[in-house]
């Protein structure tokens, strides 16, 4: 079926553009969806070039406009998958057009998360005030109904600590839009114009000891009694997190293939990742930071 999607999307500007404004919309519902609606615009940009990608944003979100228009009636949310999603998917499938390199489109995308972190700061003084503010309506209506087992003091507290981590949780989801779209679109090019090269290209994936070093450092100023006054450092934490996690489900999807192990580990791997997202994702973090030095994939080989 996706790669259907991806097929129809390959027929023309607007068989593309129709694809990724369906799946955004859908996305208000479903919001992984939008991963394949990011997929979409870097196998165009991809395949067919640069100008073609620039069309395709441009004629999405006319049709995506028209739809949250007629049927929402709220014609903004266009201007917002086009700033938040679709112009940093396309700067990041250009980059990855001119460089061939997939280590550096991805962290090109972490960069744009730390940018998100960076404008934040620049814009509130203070960013945990601020999502206070945003948060406490939401959990006064939330601890309201009959299944909600916090009481008021542990709701504040939910709320401070909720604060605490929210611009750079969202900082670290826009980027994650960015590389899993990268992500899929060259999968999708791959399976369709060469096949097996992305594998080849996801398994030899390595991000660099210097984005390493930078990870770790955040690591530690998180957990040191200075983090309160470093918060914009610590922002930047999740975005590293999370494009080291999938530095290290390359290595896991290398070693699975290497030892000729059973998909079944991969399996249990993803599994895991959506039960317990919070710790499989520093765990991945981690192992894909030590491979910078340990190099398992190679040991694994041997």
């Amino acid at each position: 079926m996706l790669s259907g999607i991806a097929t129809f999307a390959m027929q023309g500007r607007w068989q593309a553009a129709i694809v990724t404004a369906l799946l955004s919309f859908a996305a208000l519902m479903l919001p992984p969806l939008s991963y394949l609606a990011s997929g979409i615009l870097v196998l165009t940009t991809l395949r067919i070039g640069p100008k073609e990608g620039i069309k395709v944003v441009a004629a999405a979100t006319v049709i995506f406009t028209l739809l949250a228009g007629f049927l929402l009636g709220q014609f903004y949310i266009a201007g917002a998958f086009l700033l938040s999603s679709w112009l940093p998917v396309l700067v990041v499938s250009l980059l990855l057009g001119y460089t061939r390199s997939l280590a550096v489109s991805l962290l090109a995308a972490s960069g744009l998360g730390i940018l998100v972190v960076l404008g934040t700061h620049i814009v509130l003084s203070d960013p945990t005030m601020w999502w206070q503010q945003i948060l406490i309506p939401f959990f006064e209506v939330i601890a309201q109904q009959p299944g909600w087992q916090f009481d008021q003091q542990q709701t504040q507290d939910l709320i401070v600590r909720l604060s605490g981590m929210m611009t750079g949780l969202i900082a670290a989801g826009l980027s994650a839009n960015v590389m899993f779209g990268l992500l899929i679109g060259r999968a999708w090019q791959a399976k369709l114009f060469n096949p097996g090269g992305f594998a080849s290209e996801f398994y030899q994936l390595k991000l660099g000891k210097q984005a390493a070093i930078v990870t770790i450092v955040l690591m530690v100023i998180s957990v040191l009694p200075v983090q309160g006054s470093l918060s914009l450092v610590v922002d930047c934490l999740p975005i590293a997190l999370t494009v080291f996690a999938l530095q290290g489900l390359a290595v896991i999807h290398a070693i699975v293939k290497q030892q000729q192990k059973q998909k079944f580990w991969l399996i249990a791997v993803y599994v895991l990742l959506v039960m317990m997202m919070p710790q499989m994702v520093v765990i991945l973090a981690t192992l894909g930071v030590l491979e910078q030095w340990m190099n398992f994939r190679k040991y694994s080989a041997e």
